[in-house]
């Protein structure tokens, strides 16, 4: 962090008596930035359905809770497809129900007195269209320049909805995390794809303006045909110079524009690195960390960062350790502590990784206790992902914020409005379907046994819920939440399925979930009641401040 250091002038005056002369006027003590402790907010739903499924009656009182939580500061994840609609065409089409409900946000924020960030740039959404998905558009803004151009609009479109909030703005982040091919998906194509990748994203190019020994080198090549290099895998040594070149993309067709358009915005830097094994020796290859940057940086933490990960927990030294580690090399040793730690995760469930080291559940609260001095030295503040559990549903607008969009109807449903919220009265013997492909919907399908259906009612109702036309359950709901869980097999064949609900009476039906997984992390769970790590978490609140 670079402070502030004002110069005053001091003005000596003489007075008519000598004896008494004018003390110079003291400096006032410079005041240092406030320090952040930040949530990301997605109310009773989960990032990909949070913008079409909060509930506005929830939003005000949520808040004030986070807030009295000893939190300032909510970040709000805002997708690019959802936000703006058919990619198809030269230029996107904004939905305006989501930018108005991103203005009530921001008018609801500030109503609590508190900041916000936004994540700009999140790709998951669900949504109708049919054009265009989150891989076509990371895959796009490294070769397409259309797509480089609704970038453009995108974020302006997002500036013009912020503006009149500005003052309230605690920063502006783009993440790596939001354009991931370059580095999850292209090594794994085959050789013909990954050279016809190269070449589309310029990287032979690009490489002709490298030390072209360093290149031959690394290549172990000694006549390069830059027109036939292909994107490296990660055992190749040529994967450090795609490393770098993926670097400098992403500032350039995603950063760079961001900051362009705000000037408050910066990156969510990736600290992790990739092993290279040379010699039955691994060299650790970093990514650029931004360590020049002037605005709020992004970085992430959780106990599986420098363990060993295989399904081991560690004390809370040990996390304690690899925590100061990364935070003293984000901050180039403190040198530019101008960064938050917008993600910190000190448990960690994530589906895709189940070997995870984990920090021992009875050491949680000292690792929470130890980690706010190295906070306060070496960042400007943290926060959490999850501050309430959350499921991964599969349904597009379960809570018919958007009216019925998404659904098919049979019989006679309709939506009810009372105050800022919207339900389905459905009649004896209508239907509602959804049409989709279960795994792009849920976190991981393959992995799951079973999923758990839940909705809210009115009255007593019995329903039928059906795949495919064929009758799963019949379920037998109270009025308030219902759940039960259902075979998770008739949702993996990789075709559109049909979800559907059908009633035998008349019955209001409100917040459709559909899930097979739980993000966890602790301070609430799923239905919002307090959970194990809330107290220790709200005492780090309370020492971050001190």
């Amino acid at each position: 962090m670079k402070k502030l250091i004002y110069l005053f002038l001091s003005l000596i005056v003489f007075g008519c008596s000598q004896e008494v002369p004018n003390e110079p006027t003291p400096p006032p003590p410079v005041s240092e930035p406030e320090l952040i402790k930040s949530v990301h907010y997605f109310s009773s739903a989960w990032p990909i359905t949070f913008w079409q499924d909060f509930e506005e009656d929830d939003v005000a009182g949520e808040l004030a809770q986070i807030k009295s939580d000893g939190f300032n500061t909510i970040v709000l994840v805002i997708p690019w497809r959802g936000f703006e609609t058919q990619f198809e065409n030269t230029t996107t089409t904004p939905n305006k129900f989501l930018y108005s409900r991103l203005t009530f946000m921001l008018e609801a924020i500030v109503a609590q007195e508190m900041k916000y960030m936004l994540r700009v740039g999140f790709p998951h959404f669900h949504m109708q269209d049919k054009f265009t998905y989150a891989l076509e558009q990371c895959i796009g803004m490294y070769t397409d320049q259309k797509m480089q151009r609704q970038w453009h609009d995108y974020l302006e479109n997002i500036n013009q909805a912020a503006k009149p909030f500005q003052s309230s703005s605690a920063g502006i982040i783009v993440s790596w995390e939001d354009f991931w091919c370059p580095h999850s998906l292209f090594p794994t194509w085959s050789e013909d794809k990954r050279i016809e990748m190269a070449q589309a994203m310029g990287y032979g190019d690009w490489l002709k303006q490298q030390n072209s020994n360093t290149v031959k080198v690394l290549l172990q090549q000694s006549d390069v045909r830059y027109n036939q290099v292909k994107v490296p895998q990660p055992a190749d040594f040529s994967y450090v110079l795609y490393l770098d070149f993926i670097d400098q993309m992403f500032a350039k067709y995603v950063l760079d524009p961001a900051q362009a358009t705000f000037p408050n915005a910066a990156m969510e830097i990736r600290v992790d690195k990739l092993p290279i094994k040379q010699n039955e020796q691994y060299t650790w290859i970093g990514h650029d960390l931004h360590l020049d940057e002037k605005n709020l940086r992004g970085t992430y933490w959780a106990p599986f960062w420098g363990a060993e990960n295989k399904g081991e927990l560690i004390s809370a030294e040990q996390a304690l350790k690899t925590l100061e580690y990364l935070l003293r090399t984000v901050s180039n040793d403190g040198k530019n502590i101008n960064h938050i730690l917008e993600q910190f995760n000190f448990y960690d469930n994530t589906i895709h990784y189940p070997n995870n080291a984990n920090i021992k559940p009875d050491e949680v609260d000292d690792f929470l206790l130890g980690a706010a001095p190295l906070l306060k030295k070496y960042s400007r503040g943290y926060g959490v992902w999850a501050y309430r559990d959350y499921h991964d549903n599969a349904i597009l607008n379960g809570s018919f914020e958007m009216g019925t969009d998404g659904w098919h109807i049979e019989g006679l449903a309709a939506i009810e409005s009372q105050k800022q919220d919207q339900s389905l009265l459905m009649q004896a013997d209508s239907s509602i379907t959804q049409k989709f492909l279960a795994d792009k919907r849920f976190k991981l399908l393959v992995e799951y046994q079973d999923v758990t259906v839940c909705l809210f009612a009115n009255k007593k109702a019995l329903l039928e819920i059906k795949v495919d036309g064929v009758i799963i359950e019949e379920w037998q709901i109270q009025p308030d939440q219902n759940c039960i869980q259902i075979s998770a097999e008739p949702f993996k064949l990789r075709v559109p399925l049909l979800f559907s609900i059908k009633t035998q009476s008349e019955v209001l039906i409100d917040e459709i979930k559909l899930f097979g997984f739980t993000q966890v992390l602790g301070l609430y769970d799923a239905d919002g009641n307090p959970a194990k790590y809330l107290e220790a978490y709200r005492n780090l609140n309370d020492l971050f401040q001190q």
